[in-house]
Parts: structure tokens; C-alpha cells; sequence
């Protein structure tokens, strides 16, 4: 039972079940690692969305894309490679989560590498999905130019009446395979898709619990798991409701300092993950905090505070911090020792093994969001100047004091912030950081980015709002 489960509820349902929910069709793309699954996925699906390599095994966790041919709209689903027997650790769990959504299947694309031919391997993988009697269809790819089909036709020992021959890398007969698969599709009504209200993705080193925290969150298994590092290598999208709010999560692969990334493959997924945190709005850092807090934790924060993106600390692995001796105020007190930019970020312990902590993750990204997006009235605003005038005498700046003359709102996502004072650069930092902690707690920002910008005006460039003398009122 996860944690996020209920007593008496039924077993969690498949990835493929859930991908259903809206009511469409569904056409699974099956075959043998590298056939190009992906690839015809990405042509289908308009774009980037499944990673693919020529290295095998590339897909490892189920893709999903609504689209739409013929006037038939329909989910696409990218699994990954039927290798029986394989030799990888994982090669069982991807054949299972494979033919889990085959058995939800209306449509299976049964598809083939053309230019390896027809092994032994490939007839073992179609006897197995030919025994779910699903409805099937046999497509040969990597057939780039024309005239290629007759070498390709040992594929007819696959015992179909028609095969479709096809280059998903240049588009060539796609056409003609989706046309078949709508003729096949049945009848069904779509329920609307809604947009989330809310995007978050959860990101980390390898191996810190993203997928398994995923899984929680989720109510059932979405993403393998695996002691391995770097299991997870597509950004893997789940839709959900939490408290009537449409949340979208997002899980990727486990960032590495650039000097340690290894291979192709994996700089690949790295960059996905990294375009990631630019689609989100509120990014959940998962850490282990057996480890703490690392310096490539730090840098990815960073670089989420630099794309202007909420943040949500998950110190994930607590169980095993706490055996060691670790408590939580001690450790709170020392991430904001070493990293002090780390103050906002609201911090979440959770155990993603026991369920421990999780439930508090969700909530925390619906605030760190709701800062995020929050607007202020500008009264409001001067009150909390005011008062921290009254608090705090501004600085000297080359022997001229810093005159805070006024304040207002210019933008959300984050709160941006512009005052209008005597002068707008060579502002002490500490000071900057005060007024910042000053409308942080008045204004109740947790999770969020505040921007402070100074716009210099004289006596006659009066800020909005301001008195005839273009000076503050008190």
C-alpha cells in the first residue's frame, strides 16, 4: 500500500490503466530493443518526447502521448524493449511493464528492425504478444529508400498477410501505418483533456529516490525502480488530482556534474532533465539525506533559482539518516549555515521506501506554487516598506543615504518587486537581503523566488502613486 493509499481501496492500477482514464483508444508500439519504437513514437507524437540512442535498452519506463489521425484521436504508448531473457538487471521488469500495456492494448504496432532481419529473438517476441490476441500489426522499419522492401522480405515469415514497411527517422510510410491503425480503432468517446493547473518536477543526483518518491505520489508503480544508478533515462509525465487540483508530475534523470557524466546516453537524458526545469513551475530537489546536502545538490538549486522556478526540498532517505543519529533541526540549521539561498525552499523529510513524510510533498508544492504566482495590492506593499524603513535606517552610499521613496508589484512567476529610490546600484547586498526577508515574512513567500529591482528617479520622474514632492510618504 502506498502511501498515498487508502485501506480498502483495490490494487493500484497499471501505468496503462491510469494513461486510460480519459476514455481514448490505445496503440502500444512493441519489439525488440532498437528497433526504432522511439523513434516512431517522437514522428508520431510531433516531437521529442521519448529519448532515443542507437544504443539498446535506450527505453526502460512506458512513454504515453494523446494524438490524433484521421479524425481519430487516440493515446500512443512507447514501451520498452521485449528482450527475453536479457542479460541487463531490469530486462524482466521492462518486458512486464511492456505487456502490462498490451493487455490494455485496442491496437499493438508490432515493430521490426529491417536492416538486422528476422532472428529467432524476433520470432520469440512476436509468439508472446500474438498469445495476448490482441489486434496486431507488423511494421519492418529502418527501410529508408525505395527498393529496400524486397530485402526486407524474409519479414513475411512473421506470418502476416501484410506488412508495413516504413523509415520512422524520415517519415516515409508512417502514413499508411496510422491509417491502417484508425481503421482498426474502436469506437470510443474522449473525455476533454484538461490542462494541469500545476507543473512539478521532481529532479536530483541519480539514485536519491525521484522514481520510487514518483511512485508515492502516484498511487502505483510509473516508473521502474532500481538500486542502479541512472535507471530513469526519459522525463516520465503522470497527470493527478490532489485536493481537486490538476497537478502534473514530472520525473527525470538523475543530474550529474557535466565532468561525470558518462557516455552519450546519459548526457542525453541529463539535458532532458535540464530542459525540464525550465517546463515546470515548482521543481521538487529530492537529496539523500543520509549523504546531506552535497555541493552538486547546491548547484541544482542554483540553477532552478536562476530559471525563476518555486522550490520544494524533499530530503528523501530520512529513515537511514535518522538511524545514523541525524535530527531534523540540526540539519535544517546546517543547510542554511552552508547554503543560506536554501532559506526559502521549504524543506519536506520523507522516507520514499516506508512512505513516511510523503504525503506532506504535494501540499508543499501547491504553497510553494500558490507564492509563486501570488499578486499584491501596492498599498499593502508600502505598509511593509514602512515598516521596514522604521526598522532598519537604509544605508550610505557614497555619502548620500538611500532614500526608499515607494513600491509596487511588476510581475508573478515569481514576485517581482520594483522600488523607487534616490539611487539603483551599489546597494549593499545585506541590506537587499533584509528588505527581501522583511516582505518574505509580511507577505507569507515560501517556496518561491523574490526579485528585488531599484529604479532611480529624481525630483521630477515621481514614482506612480507618489506625493507632489516624489518622496515617500510617512
Amino acid at each position: 500500500m502506498t502511501a498515498l493509499e487508502k485501506p480498502g481501496r483495490r490494487p493500484a492500477p497499471s501505468a496503462a490503466e491510469v494513461a486510460l482514464a480519459g476514455g481514448l483508444p490505445c496503440v502500444v508500439l512493441v519489439g525488440r530493443a532498437n528497433a526504432g519504437k522511439s523513434t516512431l513514437f517522437n514522428r508520431i507524437a510531433g516531437g521529442r518526447r521519448a529519448l532515443t540512442s542507437p544504443i539498446p535498452g535506450t527505453t526502460r519506463d512506458l512513454n504515453f502521448a494523446r494524438v490524433s489521425h484521421g479524425g481519430r484521436e487516440f493515446v500512443l504508448v512507447d514501451s520498452g524493449g521485449l528482450e527475453l531473457g536479457g542479460r541487463e538487471p531490469m530486462s524482466e521488469r521492462v518486458v512486464r511493464e511492456a505487456l502490462a500495456a498490451v493487455g490494455v492494448a485496442d491496437v499493438v504496432v508490432m515493430l521490426f528492425d529491417g536492416r538486422a532481419g528476422f532472428s529467432q529473438a524476433d520470432a520469440e517476441a512476436l509468439a508472446l504478444i500474438r498469445e495476448t490476441g490482441c489486434p496486431m500489426l507488423i511494421a519492418v522499419n529502418k527501410i529508408d529508400r525505395p527498393g529496400q522492401e524486397a530485402a526486407a522480405s524474409e519479414f513475411y515469415a512473421a506470418g502476416a498477410q501484410k506488412l508495413y514497411f516504413l523509415s520512422a527517422a524520415h517519415g516515409l510510410g508512417v502514413g499508411a501505418l496510422l491509417d491502417a491503425v484508425a481503421e482498426r480503432l474502436p469506437a470510443r468517446e474522449a473525455v476533454p483533456e484538461e490542462k494541469p493547473e500545476l507543473k512539478v518536477a521532481l529532479i536530483g543526483r541519480p539514485n536519491v529516490g525521484k522514481s520510487s518518491l514518483l511512485n508515492r505520489l502516484s498511487g502505483y508503480q510509473r516508473a521502474i525502480v532500481s538500486e542502479m544508478p541512472g535507471t530513469t533515462r526519459d522525463t516520465l509525465d503522470v497527470a493527478l488530482t490532489f485536493e481537486g487540483r490538476r497537478l502534473l508530475l514530472i520525473d527525470t534523470a538523475g543530474i550529474r556534474r557535466r565532468t561525470r557524466v558518462a557516455g552519450e546516453l546519459e548526457q542525453a537524458a541529463v539535458g532532458r532533465a535540464l530542459e525540464t526545469i525550465r517546463r515546470a513551475d515548482v521543481l521538487v530537489l529530492v537529496i539523500d539525506a543520509s549523504e546531506g546536502i552535497t555541493d552538486q545538490d547546491a548547484r541544482l538549486a542554483s540553477l532552478v533559482d536562476a530559471n525563476d522556478r518555486a522550490l520544494v526540498l524533499v530530503c528523501n532517505k530520512w529513515d537511514l539518516a535518522a538511524h545514523e543519529g541525524a535530527k531534523i533541526p540540526a540539519f535544517v540549521r546546517e543547510a542554511h549555515a552552508r547554503f543560506p539561498f536554501l532559506e526559502y525552499a521549504t524543506m519536506v523529510f520523507t522516507s520514499a521506501l516506508t512512505g513516511d513524510g510523503v504525503r506532506d510533498v504535494l501540499p508543499a508544492a501547491l504553497s510553494a506554487g500558490e507564492a509563486w504566482r501570488a499578486t499584491f495590492q501596492t498599498s499593502r506593499l508600502n505598509r511593509i516598506l514602512a515598516e521596514a524603513l522604521a526598522a532598519m535606517d537604509p544605508p550610505v552610499i557614497a555619502r548620500r543615504r538611500l532614500n526608499l521613496m515607494y513600491v509596487t508589484q511588476v510581475g508573478s512567476a515569481p514576485p517581482r518587486l520594483k522600488l523607487f529610490a534616490n539611487m539603483d546600484r551599489d546597494i549593499p547586498a545585506h541590506y537587499v537581503r533584509f528588505l527581501e526577508s522583511r516582505f518574505r515574512k509580511a507577505l507569507g513567500l515560501v517556496g518561491t523566488p523574490l526579485r528585488l529591482e531599484f529604479r532611480r528617479t529624481g525630483r521630477d520622474e515621481r514614482p506612480p502613486g507618489a506625493g507632489a514632492s516624489g518622496r515617500r510618504r510617512r
